[in-house]
């Protein structure tokens, strides 16, 4: 148990009228430091020596760390961590005490500073992220003092379980009846440790053992209704205990692996308990007992399959490798499969899955689930499928870089049906990713489009028989009929917007001879994609020299069908109207004009549309 608190020792506070308690209560910090610098100046050695033998043994060694100058190195060293005597660090002690319970008297009344409501309208709650916060400030410099508070007998209110546990029933007693703790008291790292260290401290102080521990923990945890601790401060903590006990720990977890008490948490990949559980079986199990215990995890975490797949592939074990690499597939494509189950030879994993962000390292567990995968099928003789887990590894690297995908579709020997199902795969994921978002208001009839120029695109450069003459032919075809009423272009619009953006990139590297048509209507920072770069490769290689200018004619022939009809405004805000009519009168006057005519007209009640346009100028 902690020693008796040396708080009130001998020394330790000055008595009521003495002249150290009346200066305290008359001079500032500063200046009663000023007024020590000067003692010490004056006071020769034997007087300080005369004057310390008064004190108290922990205040006198305190008192010379600070007045000796450091011999060494190492000393100088040291000497930059400020000598703090134990009187000392019980009051800071309190007051952070102090500071905690005033945080959770506070949370505990009705109108604290934890009852927030943001607007009037709606009902107040109780903000549990600030409560956290304010604990876990508190928390922080309490975590350097748990130590010495507790082997000195600091008051310490029964530790922070305890006190956390009161604090769940002062608030709920506290705070209306109707009001709820909705998202739960989440404790942050130094408040999840302070209350680790308190208790392993008290469970050595009574001389039981790590596991003890672990089950007293594991015991709080139920007790709270409403307090969680921090997953990453709690398996930090046990990892960091002496091996002899995490040895304990390990072997207490073992033998009550089945008891209602540990059984849901050791098998609950996401519990602290079971990475806890996994990480000392790592370290003090055989091999196989830890592999044996990964592989049952396998269906709630698919990356546990990964060990398991390599300890069998090191052991030549080809055929039972396939049985996890088929679980582990299983565990990861889990709610992404159709009715037909997902092979390397059907479509490619990378799509299935969604694809990734380029963050580096993204991605490449499932690479290595595929390289395993290759690697047994090989040993097996299975070259179909050899080839095709080819294609699929190439896509995690190369999936927005045509060229490659090109090159590794035609290179790599699969069968015809094989080489089909991958590139629609590709194809069709290329074509999704970079269809424009459909723009609401821009007409009212989404007329559907199945094919469009991006498909064209990629069939000429993948088909012989189609080229650079089949895809010119289809896409002037198709622009020269392309609809000039918004109620009639349907979804033909995003393919145009897109095909606008992309030529312009082309001729101009984003510099548009018409600068307002390109912000305000193509709105070239909404359409950027992984794959600009290689789309607009092959775009300027296979489109007609002058498509560009054939485009910007459709636009300038037919924008003013385009523009937003003020009648559909809403809040009589008129800025986008007036928006798009700059982009017209920049683009096609003599529209902009005959517009302009019709509006003022069908609109002179609309002051505020006016006001919009004679803010851009146009009036």
């Amino acid at each position: 148990m902690p020693k008796k608190s040396q708080s009130k020792s001998k020394g330790n506070a000055p008595a009521q009228n003495s002249i150290g308690s009346r200066i305290l209560e008359a001079l500032t910090e500063d200046e009663i430091s000023q007024l020590l610098d000067e003692l010490f100046i004056v006071l020769s050695d034997e007087q300080q020596v005369t004057a310390f033998a008064q004190l108290q043994a922990d205040t006198q060694e305190t008192l010379i760390q600070i007045l000796t100058p450091p011999q060494t190195v190492e000393q100088a060293k040291t000497s930059k961590v400020q000598p703090t005597s134990l009187a000392k660090l019980a009051q800071t002690w309190s007051e952070l005490w102090r500071e905690w319970n005033q945080i959770i008297w506070q949370a505990s009344q009705e109108e604290g500073k934890y009852i927030v409501q943001e607007v009037r309208w709606e009902e107040p709650y109780f903000d549990d992220y600030t409560f956290v916060e304010d604990l876990e400030t508190v928390a922080q410099k309490m975590k350097p003092l748990v130590k010495t508070a507790f082997e000195n007998g600091f008051s310490h209110d029964d530790g922070f379980a305890n006190s956390l546990l009161s604090a769940e029933s002062e608030i709920a007693d506290g705070i209306p009846d109707w009001m709820e703790i909705a998202n739960g008291i989440h404790l942050e790292e130094a408040t999840t440790s302070c209350l680790l260290e308190w208790e392993w401290l008290l469970v050595q102080s009574q001389g039981q053992d790590g596991f003890t521990f672990a089950q007293k923990i594991r015991e709080w945890s139920e007790e709270f209704t409403d307090t969680s601790l921090n997953d990453d401060a709690v398996i930090d903590f046990f990892s960091n205990l002496p091996d002899v006990q995490k040895q304990i720990i390990l072997d207490g977890m073992t033998a009550n692996r089945e008891s209602e008490e540990w059984k849901s948490e050791l098998e609950n990949t996401y519990s602290y308990w079971h990475i806890i559980y996994m990480e000392l079986m790592q370290q003090f199990a055989t091999p196989e007992i830890y592999l044996n215990n990964l592989r049952a995890t396998i269906s709630q975490e698919w990356q546990n399959g990964l060990p398991v797949i390599e300890d069998m592939l090191g052991k030549q074990e080809y055929r039972e490798s396939l049985i996890v690499i088929q679980e582990t597939l299983d565990a990861l494509l889990k709610n992404k499969q159709d009715k037909n189950p997902w092979t390397p030879e059907n479509s490619l994993l990378f799509v299935t899955l969604g694809g990734f962000s380029y963050e580096p390292g993204n991605g490449e567990k499932q690479k290595t689930l595929l390289r395993y995968y290759q690697q047994a099928v090989r040993e097996l003789g299975e070259i179909e499928r050899v080839n095709a887990l080819s294609i699929q590894q190439i896509t995690f690297e190369c999936c927005y870089d045509w060229s490659s995908m090109f090159k590794a579709f035609a290179e790599i020997p699969v069968s015809k049906n094989t080489q089909q199902a991958l590139f629609t795969s590709w194809r069709e994921s290329i074509i999704k990713r970079v269809t424009p978002y459909r723009y609401s208001g821009l007409y009212t009839k989404a007329k559907p489009v199945d094919t469009w120029w991006l498909h064209w695109l990629l069939d000429s450069i993948t088909t012989k028989e189609k080229g650079h003459t089949w895809f010119r032919q289809q896409i002037i075809e198709w622009l020269e009929n392309l609809p000039g009423e918004q109620t009639q272009l349907g979804e033909e619009y995003s393919a145009l917007h897109l095909l606008t953006k992309d030529l312009t990139e082309i001729k101009y590297q984003g510099k548009c001879p018409y600068p307002k048509f390109y912000e305000v209507v193509i709105l070239p920072n909404q359409l950027s994609t992984r794959d600009d770069i290689s789309r607009r490769k092959y775009l300027e290689e296979y489109a007609p020299p002058d498509l560009w200018e054939k485009v910007m004619a459709y636009w300038q022939a037919n924008l003013h069908n385009f523009i937003p009809k003020p009648d559909s405004s809403q809040s009589s805000d008129y800025t986008k109207n007036a928006q798009w009519m700059s982009a017209l009168k920049e683009l096609a006057p003599q529209n902009y004009d005959n517009l302009l005519s019709q509006w003022k007209v069908q609109h002179k009640r609309r002051p505020n549309l006016w006001k919009a346009m004679r803010e851009l100028g146009l009036m």
